[in-house]
């Protein structure tokens, strides 16, 4: 009888530590500590659950197996990236997003700030193109990429050699759009928005004023960002 409280007693702790990371994944803000206490969160659940089950043979082999699979995989060496096929997944999943509620600091379907858009565009898309075609490397890069968080600003100083300078124009009303890729990135001067370009003059940003995430064609005369100065710069994984 012991026993069987033990263990209905563990399986309730996990099942709190499931809830914990449900609402940690919906609420919208990422920050450092979010992000540690997520990963901290999987470890507990993925291990909890190989501890509590391990007396089912089957399932246990089966857990075992998933995570030594996932370890080799991820640790799998990088391999050429399709520059092309990635700016396609990139400029998909940014569309993804378009309607979505505008929240500061936020980095997901429940609310996203313009440089988490930016972000979380270019990580599902390595998610998905690494799953798609077995590249750990490419996912192990995406994760790495999660975890350092980076602004607007940071991105437009080309942070840890994630962005390459392309050009700088008076504004994106006036710019030559045959200049830059679909993919490309324009931050302010200052460093306070970012936004990226779909292609045919259109741009996709997590516009404060709007309160979401909209597509905007250029020349624009309602919209603010479009009238200032603006650097132009591109993802070093899409040149």
């Amino acid at each position: 009888m012991k026993k069987l409280l033990t263990v209905r007693s563990l399986w309730i702790l996990w099942m709190a530590a499931l809830v914990a990371w449900i609402v940690l994944v919906i609420q919208p803000e990422s920050y450092r500590m979010t992000r540690l206490a997520g990963v901290i969160l999987v470890a507990v659940l993925w291990l909890g659950w190989i501890a509590l089950t391990w007396k089912r043979r089957a399932l246990r082999f089966t857990l075992i197996t998933v995570t030594g699979v996932s370890t080799v995989f991820l640790l799998l060496p990088d391999r050429r990236i399709d520059t092309q096929t990635l700016r396609a997944d990139y400029l998909a999943a940014l569309r993804r997003y378009e309607g979505v509620t505008y929240h500061w600091g936020g980095e997901n379907r429940g609310g996203i700030d313009c440089s988490g858009l930016i972000r979380r565009g270019m990580i599902d898309a390595m998610v998905k193109r690494g799953l798609l075609t077995l590249d750990g490397g490419l996912v192990r890069r995406a994760i790495v990429f999660w975890w350092y968080d980076c602004t607007a600003k940071s991105l437009g100083q080309h942070y840890n050699g994630l962005t390459v300078y392309v050009l700088d124009t008076p504004s994106l009303n006036a710019l030559d759009h045959s200049q830059v890729l679909p993919g490309d990135l324009s931050v302010t001067q200052n460093g306070v928005h970012i936004m990226a370009y779909l292609g045919e003059n259109v741009w996709i940003e997590a516009d404060p004023g709007a309160r979401k995430v909209i597509a905007v064609k250029a020349p624009s005369e309602d919209n603010e960002w479009f009238h200032g100065p603006m650097k132009i710069v591109r993802w070093n994984w899409l040149q």
